[in-house]
């Protein structure tokens, strides 16, 4: 049941991500379309780097560092050998389902298609995607898992 929910999850994701990046990539984005005023709006960006645009233009480094992630991150839920889903479990099908979106972008386009801007005025966070949102709700969800786990079953 685990592995057929990371898929379940993961696949959700992509074609979240994807169908999301098929939607900004037909639209007329020469000015940002606002959704909520300024303060949530669609641009185009085209990030070539990593992580908030880092280590610009080595999108195939980042393509194999993905594929060494995505492998990484199965493996580590294999080792809970838990029966039931857990928090690693929704953890880790939104990583893998965020690095494979924007695996296929850098893979098909050499670069990673960004359009969701939040902030206020000039005040303004990095562009990301549902890729990225999926990978940061991860991180999220198995901080805080490892976090609340007792000590001993960290360690293990």
């Amino acid at each position: 049941m685990r592995r057929v929910t990371v898929g379940l999850i993961a696949l959700g994701v992509i074609a979240a991500d994807r169908g999301s990046k098929m939607l900004v990539d037909g639209m007329d984005l020469a000015t940002p379309y606002q959704l909520i005023g300024s303060y949530l709006q669609i641009i185009r960006g085209e990030n070539r780097g990593g992580l908030f645009g880092i280590v610009q233009g080595s999108a195939p480094l980042l393509a194999v560092l993905s594929i060494g992630v995505i492998v990484a991150l199965v493996i580590y839920h294999e080792r809970e050998r838990m029966l039931q889903v857990t928090p690693l479990t929704v953890g880790v099908a939104l990583l893998i389902g965020g690095a494979i979106g924007n695996l296929i972008d850098r893979l098909a386009f050499g670069y990673v298609l960004d359009f969701i801007d939040i902030g206020f005025g000039s005040l303004r966070f990095w562009t990301f995607n549902v890729a990225d949102a999926g990978i940061s709700l991860g991180i999220m969800i198995l901080l805080v898992d490892t976090l609340r786990r007792p000590r001993s079953t960290v360690a293990s």
